[in-house]
């Protein structure tokens, strides 16, 4: 569960993979690949991926200063005729592969266009095979050289590639009257061919089996197909015949489960919407979060199970929800990285769950720290003290288990008559047990209305008063406005503040025109709503 331990783990794998290849005569380079490889097929890629992001711009910024100082433009000039015919023959003999194997792998005409021309370029895969061959003796210096060389040309025409990959795919789309569906999943042209392809015994029929067989080979990691067997057995006889399976067709049950293109995405982890809901942790509180989420859906048709995700550090716990069906994915939370790499870049909301406080406060200043601004970040606390620390983090709220449950209580027995009311306790029952420093002169009957007249909190106010009683020139109780001035606009963390504006606002504060602002003054200045 350690970052750094995962880190060295998965550096680890390359390293010794590279030597391990090294010793048996191959380079490598071809160790390291293998090594890349096995890394990405595993259940942790995403972690993986966040964790080694921060390497990621310099070796590959390394690789390709490698692969460009490689590159011989004297040979280039000398050589073009040669690899002109070369680069044209390899991209257009690759590209007609492909492209001949798609429909074997199930694309359409167009799809199997826009794969072959934008992978008819050169790899970088050939760069690790040309290594190799070179340390073998097997390809001479200056054809290895000719080699590299039409390898690197070919990589940088692949944006023009892409382009033409696009526009031909498009115009074969056009000529087979190929209509994708809105989601991006299938076809109806597919998804028709998919009802005689699943009925594997030929019954006329689909069986709860059949299905799952056919959507878990679609690479639907995330989908319940329990419930999307539902969809089409309309009539619960336990089959799909070929009428349901139209009617759903019809009314969209394929195309939503397919919400990613299987083609694009193959072998790959699922993504979720941009927006979606992040829950960090899956403990007891995280399912439970989870399944009230699932429970509106029949309420709020905008949330899906592809706009929830949840993270968690604990394999079993990880591998227990994608059984179930929940989106669940091993990773920490509260890396954005991570966040993004599973596709979610603006949450709409994130929800702390770690059952260790320590653990909740990191992952809240962290998660304040790195998501955009104004994303709310819920958190709960077991006692006063840990809800200041995270509102203090930067949680958006804090839900303490004594309070709520005493509110229940109290909205229960109908002593709270509104919702004014249940805030209003909360706040007094959050900070009720919190020991604030005394300020002399002031009871705390009188902070407390102070906080009320001013729109602010008691601990608002314990703020305000460590800041008025840590100024050097407090004597007595009363501290020079100039000295107050000057330590406002050194401690402002909003922005820039006109300081004449503000010596004006004091010396109107201060009711007996001494030069000096008591607390009480002070705290008028620094709550008005202007300031």
């Amino acid at each position: 569960r350690s970052t750094e331990t995962f880190v060295a783990a998965a550096l680890l794998v390359a390293v010794g993979m590279g030597q391990a290849a090294d010793s048996l005569g191959l380079s490598p380079s071809t160790g390291a690949f293998a090594a890349g490889v096995l890394l990405a097929g595993n259940r942790y890629r995403a972690q993986i991926q966040a964790d080694i992001k921060p390497f990621e711009g310099i070796l590959l910024g390394i690789f390709f200063l490698t692969a460009g100082a490689n590159l011989d433009p004297q040979l280039c000039i000398r050589e073009w005729p040669t690899l002109t015919v070369g680069i044209a023959a390899f991209i257009v003999t690759k590209a007609a592969i492909l492209f001949a194997e798609g429909p074997a792998l199930g694309l359409s005409r167009g799809e199997a266009a826009r794969v072959a021309l934008t992978l008819a370029g050169g790899g970088e895969f050939s760069f690790v095979l040309f290594k190799l061959a070179e340390d073998l003796d097997v390809l001479p210096d200056a054809l290895a050289k000719l080699l590299t060389a039409s390898v690197v040309i070919s990589m940088s025409l692949t944006p023009l590639l892409g382009e033409l990959a696009d526009k031909a795919g498009n115009y074969l789309d056009y000529l087979d009257n190929v209509n994708p569906v809105e989601d991006g999943g299938m076809t109806p042209q597919e998804a028709e061919a998919l009802f005689q392809e699943i009925d594997a015994d030929d019954s006329g029929t689909i069986e709860i089996d059949e299905l799952r067989t056919a959507l878990v080979s679609r690479g639907l990691h995330y989908v319940s197909i329990a419930e999307i067997f539902t969809g089409f057995d309309t009539n619960g006889d336990g089959s799909i015949c070929k009428a349901e399976w139209e009617e759903g067709l019809k009314a969209g049950v394929l195309e939503s489960a397919l919400l990613n293109d299987p083609i694009k995405n193959a072998g790959s982890e699922k993504t979720f919407t941009e927006d979606a809901i992040v829950i960090c942790g899956w403990g007891e509180l995280g399912k439970a979060t989870y399944e009230m989420i699932q429970s509106t859906n029949g309420m709020n048709s905008g949330m899906d199970n592809n706009n929830v995700v949840a993270f968690d550090l604990n394999p079993s716990r990880v591998t227990a929800g994608v059984m179930s069906g929940a989106p669940v994915v091993f990773g920490d939370g509260a890396k954005i990285d991570l966040l993004k790499a599973a596709g979610v870049n603006s949450p709409r909301a994130v929800i702390v769950t770690f059952a260790s406080d320590a653990r909740e406060l990191d992952a809240t200043i962290r998660l304040r720290d790195s998501l955009p601004a104004g994303t709310p970040i819920y958190a709960r606390a077991r006692n006063s003290k840990g809800a200041q620390a995270l509102l203090a983090a930067g949680a958006t709220e804090v839900i303490m288990e004594r309070v709520e449950s005493v509110l229940r209580i109290g909205d229960i027995l109908g002593v709270i008559n509104s919702p004014e009311q249940t805030q209003r306790l909360r706040s007094a029952a959050m900070e009720s047990s919190t020991e604030f420093e005394a300020v002399p002169g002031m009871t705390e009957e009188a902070l407390y209305d102070l906080a009320t007249e001013m729109a602010c909190t008691r601990t608002d106010l314990a703020k305000l008063y460590t800041m008025f009683s840590s100024n050097p020139e407090n004597v007595d109780g009363d501290v020079p406005i100039a000295e107050l001035r000057d330590m406002v606009l050194r401690t402002a963390g909003d922005g820039p503040i006109d300081a004449d504006a503000l010596t004006k606002c004091m010396e109107k504060a201060d009711d007996d025109g001494s030069g000096s602002l008591t607390f009480e003054e002070f705290v008028r200045v620094s709550c008005r709503p202007t300031m």
